[in-house]
């Protein structure tokens, strides 16, 4: 049997990469041929993401401001497209590329099931708005179509997308989805039996990361730093934890800007070497829910800032895995010592759960 998967596997972001990795890994443990689908959604191409930002900064009008933010952008583009490119050429199966839907629509590639992916597939608002691709109406008449641990991000669906929305998902045999608030939306379209399951990086143990985990660089004792968002709360924190701890900062970022800020910079290293910083490190400060993820899997000492907008996934593991209370700033903060024997335990009957759900899903 083999499963054609479509994705955000083109975001050049460890999040994007490392969770369409372990979605054709977790499928792979149930015996099936996986196989990516390479399209890439309209607004993605370079010049249309540095446009956006030249647009957020309120650059348009400041053409030396503009000039310097373009010059930056590229140089990272090219970092983060080289560690990109070179990790799913190694870890994944692809199919040819697809430029547009239409082109997708009339010469899909052949499956015995399509499944939307995990990621923020169905996130109209970071997608630019309704794309028929990632609710799989490409597929072939009478063939399955699966959702597996999709992330919608939003607390609502906008009104405009409600009816095409309802009629895609209500084509789909069986549906699961990444936070609890994703739920309750799809059950508002009329599709009950939505599952909430593990996103996909944490479908994979720790063992079945460890291959992939680079060797340590023996950076000493460091508390690690992944920030994606402005946040100078999350700044004065890791300066007072690494002072309490006795250790040094490390920053991962593929961010030049980054350079300016505290510790030492870790620029866009490979896949590989990403995860094993975080493995490595004494404590981890983010606002990022992969590396959320990934230090709940790897029994790390970590601490979540919530990024304001799309908090929902990060609250809905914290919340899944008893450590709402490593959300700083929350009423719920503290130190108190994670409870990894709980978090493991949890995990490992997810991570039943949604084998099951999918050994399911795909007969």
């Amino acid at each position: 049997m083999k499963i054609d998967i479509i994705t955000l596997h083109y975001i050049w972001h460890y999040g994007s990469l490392l969770q369409t990795y372990a979605t054709c890994k977790v499928f792979e443990k149930l015996g099936l041929e996986t196989e990516v689908i390479d399209y890439v959604r309209p607004n993605a191409s370079e010049t249309e993401e540095i446009k956006a930002g030249v647009v957020a900064k309120g650059y348009e009008k400041k053409p030396v401001k503009k000039a310097l933010f373009i010059i930056s952008k590229k140089i990272e583009n090219k970092r983060r497209k080289k560690f990109s490119e070179e990790f799913l050429k190694k870890t994944v199966s692809m199919t040819k590329r697809y430029s547009s839907f239409d082109e997708l629509k009339m010469n899909p590639p052949i499956a015995d099931i399509y499944c939307t992916g995990s990621d923020q597939t169905w996130n109209s608002e970071y997608n630019g708005g309704f794309l028929p691709a990632y609710f799989l109406e490409f597929a072939p008449t009478g063939k399955k179509r699966i959702g597996y641990a999709i992330s919608i991000g939003m607390d609502e669906i906008p009104e405009k997308e409600l009816e095409q929305t309802k009629n895609a998902v209500l084509k789909y045999s069986a549906i699961s989805v990444r936070e609890d608030s994703a739920v309750k939306l799809i059950k508002k379209l009329g599709y009950e039996s939505v599952q909430q399951v593990l996103d996909p990086t944490l479908g994979l143990s720790l063992e079945d990361w460890k291959p992939l985990i680079a060797p340590n660089a023996n950076n000493g004792k460091y508390i690690l730093i992944y920030k994606l968002n402005p946040n100078d709360k999350l700044e004065k924190f890791a300066e007072k934890l690494a002072k309490e701890k006795n250790c040094k900062i490390i920053r991962v970022s593929y961010y030049l800007n980054h350079f300016k800020d505290q510790g030492k910079m870790k620029y866009s290293p490979s896949v590989e070497a990403f995860l094993s910083l975080i493995y490595n490190a004494e404590s981890v400060i983010t606002d990022s829910f992969h590396c959320v993820a990934f230090s709940l899997n790897f029994n790390k000492d970590f601490y979540a800032f919530y990024p304001g907008k799309y908090s929902t996934r990060i609250s809905s593991v914290l919340e899944l895995t008893g450590t709402k209370h490593r959300a700083v700033g929350e009423s719920e903060f503290s130190y108190d010592v994670i409870n990894y024997e709980y978090v493991n335990e949890v995990l490992s009957r997810e991570r039943k759960r949604t084998l099951d759900f999918l050994k399911e899903s795909c007969k």
